[in-house]
């Protein structure tokens, strides 16, 4: 089992911050690594999701389920199926100020091939690691430019 911290300081406010990362929809549309992302709104607190995304010299593709909590900040997500055996986590924003908060983004994944897991599981931690930076930045790149995401 790996594990991927990666943590972001962006330039708006943490309620801003979270409605960003909530919206999964607006990852498909500007996000290079994501090539599609279907939302399955559940309850008010909960959606099943299902991404591909590019990942290394391949694709990626796994359904999860979603769990908001705006009060905490953060969004629990679990894989139901997928490529990997197991990938589960969390995005959490923190507030910095009034208009700076910082997201955090954890994930735990194993890729279920025991025998490939030391060659294949560092490169599915750094496929990760630049997807969540890129997606963070490219996200939050529009809100510095007042584009609305």
């Amino acid at each position: 089992m790996r594990r991927v911290t990666i943590e972001k300081r962006v330039p708006v406010s943490a309620a801003l911050a979270y409605q960003t990362i909530s919206d999964f929809k607006q990852f498909e549309k500007h996000c290079a690594a994501v090539i599609s992302i279907d939302v399955t709104k559940v309850s008010d607190t909960q959606s099943d999701s299902t991404w591909q995304v590019h990942f290394h010299d391949g694709q990626m593709c796994w359904r999860e389920q979603d769990v908001f909590d705006e009060q905490a900040l953060t969004i629990d997500f679990n894989q139901l199926e997928g490529d990997a055996e197991e990938f589960y986590g969390r995005w959490q924003v923190e507030v910095l100020s009034s208009d700076s908060a910082k997201i955090c983004f954890e994930a735990s994944f194993c890729m279920g091939i025991p025998t490939l897991a030391d060659i294949l599981e560092p490169i599915a931690e750094m496929a990760i690691t630049a997807n969540v930076n890129d997606m963070l930045t490219e996200l939050f790149s529009l809100e510095k430019e007042g584009e609305p995401v």
